[in-house]
């Protein structure tokens, strides 16, 4: 090989290196959340397996209900999904305004894809608002008896 093709080589796999390792993080990240799910769905059936046991094959409904109630609540949920859209909005707006104020003409193609990035933050923030604004006035009434229940 010439020290060009070399050269040319390197630089090829050191390009594209981050790229497989974004990939390759994304790929880990889906197995380690699928494993945990399944051992969580593998620690409910040999609870309830027990409860068939000792209980004579009915399971007693209190059991059911712990194991099937959501570990946070409607409410909570839904706060999350502000939380996350203000700031997705607030990122993108920074971004946006960070790079009109920065702008520079010789170097047009990374402003744009600086303001692609940052319209696509807040458009996705926007939207997380838009859902909890809309789910908050839908399920009102769910969330209500959820309040409710835990009083009780």
């Amino acid at each position: 090989m010439t020290e060009d093709v070399l050269d040319q080589l390197i630089w090829s796999l050191e390009s594209t290196l981050p790229t497989l390792a974004f990939i390759a993080l994304g790929i880990v990240a889906v197995v380690l959340e699928f494993r945990r799910k399944n051992n969580e769905l593998e620690k409910r059936s040999t609870i309830i397996q027990t409860a068939l046991e000792k209980c004579d094959g009915t399971v007693p409904d209190e059991l059911l209900r712990a194991l099937n109630s959501p570990k946070r609540s409607l409410k909570m949920r839904l706060l999350n999904k502000l939380l996350w859209g203000i700031i997705c909005s607030l990122l993108g707006i920074g971004i946006i305004i960070a790079v009109l104020i920065i702008y520079d003409k010789d170097y047009f193609e990374d402003v744009a894809a600086l303001l692609v990035f940052g319209f696509a933050f807040f458009a996705v923030g926007a939207g997380l608002l838009a859902y909890y604004f809309i789910a908050r006035r839908v399920l009102r009434t769910e969330i209500e008896k959820e309040e409710r229940m835990l009083k009780d």
